[in-house]
């Protein structure tokens, strides 16, 4: 009984919920004007009725609840979630992080509450494990993402030195700016290598060099990116030879790079000092002193 309560709860809620976003608030303008305006029908893909539940039911129900999502979310707080999502490498719209936090923080503890009250539990328990549920539910999608691309940029920044010296040695042996930065692309792995390949798409299809790297650098958000591809768009504008200039922004980055590795080492015996007072010592004092300690009780 106490998960069928559960059940019928859930499917209350997501429907509840689903049907307040589908409704479209038109002007009356707009009204009048949707039934004079001719909008082809768009083809959709026919879904395979063989595939699992989730490619037939659960994925285009959460696309469409994402979409919904999107329409609802104010546009400030829709780039800023964008650009967060677009920097950790995810591929979902912002409405289907939203859509995820809130099962996360509305409908789980709803259930979880549901199934404690069916259950006998006190109102008091059943209250302290909502709130932890739904501040849970809140602030783990956040560290979560924030996380991923703090571990992304890591990995990015890691594989410039060396996919810059490839682009180097490349442009320095006669290759094209465009050829070098291809060859990086087939020779690197990694996020860094598909965010250039998805720069060098873009530049395929006609956008300028400029705009397509300046994206990339604020897609990655890693500050030494960010700085060299700047000057690789400055002295393409004032006509400097690129492989000059990448050689030296890239000797910049492994300096820096050495020095925060300096900086680490440097750090590692102060963040050895709890281990050793709270774990090792308590342990040593315990295996030289405890037989004393005995002896002493056994004199008493």
């Amino acid at each position: 009984m106490p998960y069928l309560i559960a059940f019928v709860t859930f499917l209350t809620v997501t429907l509840a919920v689903y049907g307040a976003m589908s409704k479209s608030v038109l002007s009356p303008v707009e009204a009048r004007l949707g039934g004079l305006r001719y909008t082809r029908p768009g083809r959709q893909a026919v879904v395979d009725p063989d595939s699992s539940f989730q490619v037939r039911v659960l994925r285009p129900m959460m696309k469409g609840l994402g979409k919904r999502a999107n329409g609802v979310l104010p546009s400030t707080m829709e780039q800023k979630l964008q650009g967060l999502i677009q920097k950790a490498g995810l591929k979902i719209a912002p409405g289907q992080f939203i859509l995820v936090v809130a099962l996360l923080a509305g409908v789980a503890p709803l259930i979880l509450a549901m199934m404690m009250i069916a259950g006998g539990q006190s109102m008091k328990i059943v209250l302290m494990f909502w709130g932890a549920m739904v501040f849970g539910g809140l602030y783990i999608p956040r560290v979560w993402l924030l996380s991923r691309i703090k571990r992304r940029q890591k990995e990015v920044w890691r594989a410039l030195p060396d996919a810059f010296d490839l682009i180097t040695a490349s442009v320095e042996a006669g290759l094209g700016v465009d050829a070098a930065f291809a060859r990086v692309v087939d020779k690197v792995k990694g996020p860094f290598a598909e965010e250039l390949a998805r720069t060098m798409r873009e530049i395929t299809r006609g956008r300028s060099r400029r705009d397509a790297f300046l994206d990339m650098s604020e897609r990655i958000g890693v500050d030494e990116l960010r700085s060299l591809v700047n000057a690789i768009v400055q002295a393409e504008t004032m006509g400097i030879s690129l492989g000059a200039v990448i050689r030296v922004q890239t000797g910049v980055m492994r300096t820096k790079r050495r020095q925060k590795a300096e900086e680490q080492a440097f750090k590692a015996p102060i963040k050895m000092v709890f281990p050793l007072v709270f774990c090792i010592f308590p342990a040593i004092m315990v295996v030289i002193g405890g037989p004393a300690v005995l002896q002493i009780m056994e004199s008493f």
